[in-house]
């Protein structure tokens, strides 16, 4: 079963932004919510909130309860393997921070990218460094460290797959499955950033077939998201466009999605407005019924 979402705006016409749950600054957790009921979701980013305020968390998990929403995921957006000592030291602690969350809210999962070997922003500098068995080995330890460490029973670990680190292809991100080897380690699936060349960009049904093939029972979050690829043009260049307007095939991801053993959430993201959002999710929700499944 597929469980649909997006940001909410509540009013906002300020997009949620990289990392960000919600487009719109709020704090009521019995608004943000019914907010996402109004959108017909089923799934939502998680609120911001501190691990500290238990109270809040337990006001968070029973508002989106009631409304039957599923917490989708909690996002870390920082440099795992930044070079800077100190730095990484505190990327490591909010990390951890964010997997209990997640864990206290009853969270799909908690999910940040593995980051660059640089110091500062781990998606703006890319090195060779970042596809080396050291990186694969760093991306191995640091999972353990973060199940190991808060022992979660309902929320996954999950590094989003991302086109410049060692988490950039199914191979790889099966390989690393099973060097973890924890059964909280889980795959958060964003099939737009598996998508890095014109073979990729004709096939991503293939490609999204392939990662439920490889690794169908740790997928525990999804993106939905659309891409174009520029033309003319001799290099591969590719932008994100509102789903519909690219070449994903979405049809596949709610085909494999929906066919998985548990429920998943496929949450939209990146779009600049609230127009845009309704925009995508009325097409998904069309293609998605074009397959005799409803989200």
């Amino acid at each position: 079963m597929i469980r649909f979402g997006g940001p909410i705006f509540l009013g906002s016409t300020q997009g949620a932004g990289v990392g960000e749950s919600h487009g719109a600054e709020a704090n009521d957790p019995v608004l943000i919510a019914r907010a996402h009921k109004a959108k017909e979701y089923t799934a939502a980013y998680a609120p911001r909130i501190s691990l500290d305020d238990k109270a809040g968390i337990d006001a968070v998990r029973k508002a989106f309860a009631a409304e039957d929403i599923m917490i989708a995921e909690v996002g870390y957006w920082d440099n795992l393997v930044d070079t800077d000592p100190e730095t990484k030291r505190r990327n490591w602690r909010c990390m951890h921070d964010a997997l209990a969350l997640a864990e206290e809210l009853g969270a799909a999962c908690a999910v940040d990218i593995f980051g660059s070997y640089c110091h500062g922003n781990g998606n703006a500098k890319h090195v060779a460094r970042n596809f080396s068995q050291e990186a694969f080995d760093e991306a191995v330890e640091m999972a353990r460290s973060f199940l190991d460490s808060v022992k979660p029973k309902r929320a996954c670990f999950t590094y989003e797959i991302f086109p410049f680190s060692v988490v950039d292809s199914p191979e790889m991100i099966a390989k690393l499955i099973k060097a973890v080897d924890r059964e909280m380690f889980g795959v958060h699936l964003d099939l737009v950033n598996l998508i890095n060349s014109p073979r990729a960009y004709w096939t991503s049904g293939d490609i999204m077939h392939e990662c439920v093939r490889l690794f169908g029972d740790r997928i525990v979050a999804a993106h939905a998201k659309d891409i174009k690829m520029k033309e003319p043009a001799i290099s591969v260049i590719l932008d994100e466009v509102i789903p519909g307007q690219g070449m994903v095939d979405i049809a596949a991801c709610v085909r494999e999605l929906h066919g998985l053993p548990r429920q998943i959430s496929y949450m939209m993201e990146h779009l600049r407005s609230e127009h845009e959002y309704d925009q995508a999710a009325a097409h998904i929700r069309k293609v998605a019924a074009g397959e005799g499944i409803a989200i």
